[in-house]
């Protein structure tokens, strides 16, 4: 990063947007004056923007980098998880910035995730990485996202992909009726049906049905929550379910992308489940291959702590590349 005035930076899903005002050197990135606000208390973007600067007593930034939870670029921003949009010129213009750029959040937390500290970094499989090789991030939240980091001349590119839409492939007998339970209500399930906040409702809701049980309406965070106590088995279940698949995702990720300089899990579900997840079956579905059972035993597999990463990588973008 070079230094001057401050950037701009924002992480914005489908629940949360995040902002913080970035400064620094090279790969050296200095947040201040972080704050969340939720998706739903504010009518538009812009509102939500406007509200974060109002309470910012420094200088007023010109430029600004905002990582959104949707498809970019577009001449629209259409976010996939939430009824927010916009048109980056029109905002631009509106805030009176001389530069914006706008990136899918994946790339953002992509580029933060390969430049923290090991000390935000768990280990959830060991291995050695190939420095010359791509790295995936990817991450189960509101939606599942995924990027890739790829070493470029000494740097690295970033690339963004919707990989999170790809199929859902049910590995065993009960994964295939959760599928079956799920195309009740979508002829497609992919692995953001199973893989986010609302996916695992969707695990929960069909392991409820599979069993014969009334359910219990549950909110991700009450389903995390009971599995971690012990208080709903059926929750437990459905969590050590949601850990499989996601072993399984990853190791389809790390073979498709050849992403051997290791792979990241993100998002806010992993980091509160961690120690059911190091318990479960994530490794087993991450290196059964065949005969690629090798190939993914060499990658690492670590767990992203961060909950700064992608504002740090929305700052590294901000700078890689010109903005409009």
């Amino acid at each position: 990063m070079s230094t001057g005035a401050p950037i701009l930076v924002a992480d914005i899903g489908g629940t949360n947007a995040r902002f913080a005002m970035a400064g620094g050197a090279g790969e050296s990135v200095c947040l201040e004056h972080r704050q969340s606000f939720r998706a739903e208390d504010f009518e538009e973007l812009p509102d939500a923007i406007r509200a974060y600067l109002e309470s910012w007593s420094g200088a007023r930034p010109l430029r600004a980098c905002l990582a959104v939870a949707a498809p970019v670029p577009n001449e629209r921003i259409e976010f996939t998880n939430s009824s927010w949009s916009f048109v980056p010129a029109v905002l631009k213009k509106s805030l009176g910035l001389s530069a914006l750029k706008v990136i899918n959040d994946f790339q953002a937390m992509a580029r933060g995730a390969v430049s923290v500290g090991p000390d935000e970094l768990q280990s959830i499989k060991s291995g050695v990485p190939d420095k010359d090789a791509p790295s995936a991030v990817f991450g189960p939240g509101t939606g599942l996202g995924l990027g890739l980091a790829v070493p470029v001349n000494g740097g690295v590119r970033i690339i963004s992909t919707e990989g999170g839409h790809a199929a859902f492939a049910p590995q065993d007998e009960k994964e295939i009726e959760v599928l079956r339970f799920i195309r009740r209500e979508h002829a497609y399930v992919s692995y953001e049906r199973v893989l986010s906040g609302r996916g695992l409702v969707n695990l929960h809701r069909a392991l409820c049905a599979l069993a014969g049980k009334t359910r219990v309406t549950l909110k991700p965070s009450e389903i995390t929550a009971a599995a971690l106590d012990g208080s709903l088995p059926v929750a437990r279940e459905a969590v050590e379910m949601f850990c499989a698949i996601l072993g399984g995702y990853a190791g389809d990720v790390a073979l498709m992308t050849g992403a051997r300089g290791g792979v990241y899990i993100a998002g806010g579900i992993a980091p509160k489940i961690k120690d059911i997840l190091l318990a479960s079956k994530f490794r087993e579905r991450f290196t059964g291959r065949d005969s690629m059972r090798d190939y993914v035993e060499a990658i690492p597999v670590k767990l992203l702590l961060s909950s700064e990463a992608a504002l740090v990588g929305a700052a590294l973008c901000m700078e890689a590349e010109p903005a409009r």
